[in-house]
């Protein structure tokens, strides 16, 4: 089910996923620079293609028990590791 109980920070919940995109979907985010975790991950520098945020929503999902709203896909939230990190934060404090 995840890890949607237990007491978490927004810091680690972008460390997670920075493994993740790492460890799963091979993507070095360590090229990304000092503020990796706001790179825009439909920026060409972050070189990642659609399927790669199809395999990360469903890592989520699988990661956290929580599926991503609609919302905040079409909003363009989900888009960087800080953003995604605040939604699964506000899920999880709302769930």
């Amino acid at each position: 089910m995840g890890i949607l109980n237990q007491e978490i920070s927004v810091e680690e919940i972008a460390q997670i996923l920075d493994e993740i995109l790492k460890n799963t979907l091979l993507i070095n985010t360590d090229l990304w620079g000092q503020d990796k975790y706001n790179q825009n991950f439909l920026e060409p520098r972050a070189q990642m293609r659609a399927r790669h945020l199809l395999k990360l929503y469903f890592e989520i999902e699988e990661c956290f028990g929580i599926s991503i709203q609609e919302k905040d896909i079409v909003s363009g939230a989900f888009n960087s590791i800080n953003n995604i990190s605040v939604i699964l934060y506000s899920e999880m404090k709302n769930a």
